[in-house]
């Protein structure tokens, strides 16, 4: 089982931060994990083709879903429509923890598979500055 490291977690903030989930409310959390989920999606398609991109949310959702059991209502990822949908009902702070843990966990998956480096060069290729971030953050801890 691998659940999502306190490394991995903050990238997952940050992006959907960065994707404008700091809106306050689940609405804004959800519409910046659907920004976060087909932009993903994209840039790791050819790397590791449609089918195992979602396989692998698939698969982050039905480890996350024993700590945010709304994610069984999920655990066929196959838009970013229906991850919209299982966080809009939700409290916000409860859709932004959901959403965080899920694409924590997404993004440790990634790394196992293609690595560390290849992780971070992806995400940069959208997010060129979510290491720095990371990275600031974790100086001050």
């Amino acid at each position: 089982m691998t659940k999502a490291s306190a490394r991995e977690r903050e990238r997952a903030r940050r992006l959907l931060a960065y994707e404008g989930a700091a809106g306050g409310s689940s609405e804004a959390c959800a519409t910046a994990a659907g920004r976060v989920y087909d932009q993903l999606n994209a840039r790791l398609a050819p790397l590791l083709g449609s089918a195992g991109v979602q396989a692998l949310f698939a698969r982050s959702a039905k480890l996350t879903q024993t700590e945010f059991p709304r994610l069984a209502e999920a655990a066929v990822l196959e838009s970013s429509t229906k991850l919209r949908a299982c966080l809009e009902p939700l409290d916000p702070a409860v859709a932004s923890e959901t959403a965080e843990a899920l694409f924590g966990t997404f993004l440790s998956l990634v790394t196992t598979f293609i690595g560390e480096r290849l992780t971070l060069q992806v995400l940069r290729h959208e997010w060129p500055t979510i290491e720095e971030a990371t990275a600031t953050t974790e100086n001050k801890g």
